[in-house]
């Protein structure tokens, strides 16, 4: 059976990663990140593997908020599957009302458990962030 430890601390390494994606996002269009919040869903194993998800969620100046779902799966062997380098973690444009419940940290983060219902209902209907025309 995975560990449940073993699943949350990849997904903090995961959580860091976005966070640095967002940042570099927020850069790249001249905003500036105003507070971070991460949104963990509660972990699901099942005998062997088992998985873990979130949503890093970053608000920046002029209320607007971008985020990413980061998700960790464990094999049969216990170890933690991360995604491939390769992948890339897509960042969502996400409505202001959907998140207006969250309290943002401006240095750290904060932290909410969740059902995986509610942080999907956060991303319904959100749209990929935009990027700067060259």
């Amino acid at each position: 059976m995975p560990d449940p430890s073993n699943i949350r601390q990849a997904l903090y390494l995961m959580r860091d990663h976005a966070r640095m994606r967002l940042k570099e996002y927020a850069t790249r269009h001249q905003m500036r990140p105003t507070g971070w919040h991460f949104l963990l869903d509660q972990m699901a194993t099942r005998g062997e593997g088992g998985t873990g998800s979130g949503l890093v969620l970053m608000r920046c100046s002029g209320e607007r908020y971008f985020c990413i779902r980061v998700t960790v799966e464990a094999g049969t062997d216990g170890a933690n599957v991360l995604p491939s380098e390769d992948a890339q973690l897509d960042i969502l444009d996400v409505d202001a009302e959907r998140v207006a419940h969250l309290i943002f940290a401006r240095e750290s983060w904060t932290e909410t458990q969740s059902i995986k219902k509610h942080t999907d209902d956060i991303v319904l209907n959100s749209k990929p962030a935009p990027e700067p025309e060259e």
